[in-house]
């Protein structure tokens, strides 16, 4: 079988490995369509994401959809050929937090793709690989498996969304006008958000989002333009989804008494950030990690053809060449999201 595997920073490579066998619980999965992920582009970059440094060689890969193409012992509601949407998530089931239903924050997890544990949990950019069956949700024969490889960001959208109550008529701003961010929108939009604003620095990021339907856009980088938001704040929740301080500082000034922000992006340690207004206004500062049963709903949603985030998709690339799939991904004055295939 070939595996996209990352040994360290700009070193990446399609290797040859054994074709695995499913032990008792498990899958043999033939690998479909994935979608590069941010975390995958540091590791391409920097080697690293946050604390997680790469220590040895790493199988990328934690959004995708699969076949399968072979049944481990004791599995009994999966046979070969079935289309799998593909959870990467791997909680402990034992720990304070499992029991409590908060399997996002398993102290014990394992993620598909993630170097924060060693050695590491190997992803899924594999041509064939094998996870527990636990890990799958089984879809119909004629699900567009290249749609469905994005269930695993829009779960992160809609556990963020969960994190902000009750959105129907609201007014909602995102900052942040990448994947996430464009998932959160759609998210919020499905909640039953009014209306749906969006600030970003780059140009390019706020013409796609037009395209994709946002009904007002900020110049991040235009005072005068923020103004409009600032001087009168009308927000009543704010997804911060570019894991950028200035825009975490905005967010609370744009939001209404008693409004949440919710923290989607991952800022820089030491972040300054101007929180006046989280006391005077009695805003609620809230964190987001992850997901927990939302990528089951996820995939329900997709399925159901009640959102569509293809319009989100960049390109299809092969990945028999990495390196262009990776710096392709890693254009953001052109790609979104790109998918890969074998």
């Amino acid at each position: 079988m070939n595996a996209c595997v990352i040994h360290g920073a700009r070193n990446i490579a399609i290797e040859t490995r054994p074709t695995p066998s499913p032990m008792a619980g498990q899958l043999l999965l033939s690998f479909a369509y994935g979608g590069i992920c941010g975390s995958d582009l540091h590791y391409y970059e920097h080697g690293q994401v946050g604390d997680s440094i790469l220590r040895g060689p790493m199988v990328l890969g934690h959004e995708f959809s699969a076949v399968v193409s072979g049944v481990g012992e004791g599995v009994a509601d999966f046979a070969p050929g079935d289309k799998v949407a593909v959870t990467p998530a791997l909680p402990c089931q034992t720990c304070d937090y499992c029991q409590r239903g908060l399997s996002n924050l398993c102290t014990d997890m394992s993620f598909m793709g993630s170097a924060a544990r060693f050695p590491h949990c190997d992803g899924g950019f594999a041509s064939d690989l094998v996870v527990e069956a636990r890990q799958c949700i089984k879809l119909p024969e004629d699900t567009d498996m290249r749609h469905v490889a994005m269930a695993e960001p829009y779960a992160v959208a809609l556990h963020a969304v969960s994190m902000a109550g009750d959105l129907r008529g609201a007014t909602v701003l995102v900052t942040g006008a990448g994947v996430i961010g464009q998932m959160c929108a759609t998210a919020a939009r499905a909640a039953g958000a009014a209306r749906i604003l969006m600030s970003d620095i780059a140009p390019a990021a706020l013409k796609r989002a037009k395209a994709l339907g946002i009904d007002e856009l900020f110049d991040a980088a235009d005072p005068a333009a923020m103004a409009g938001l600032t001087d009168t704040p009308r927000c009543d929740a704010v997804f911060e989804a570019s894991g950028a301080a200035p825009a975490l500082s905005m967010a609370i000034s744009v939001s209404k008494p008693r409004g949440t922000v919710v923290q989607v992006g991952f800022l820089p340690p030491k972040a300054p950030v101007d929180f006046a207004k989280l006391l005077t206004r009695e805003i609620k500062l809230v964190g987001t990690y992850r997901f927990i049963d939302e990528f089951a709903e996820a995939v329900r949603q997709i399925v159901a053809e009640e959102v569509d985030l293809r319009p989100m998709i960049s390109a299809d690339m092969s990945l028999d060449d990495p390196d262009a799939a990776f710096d392709r991904a890693l254009d953001k004055t052109d790609a979104l999201k790109v998918m890969v295939h074998f």
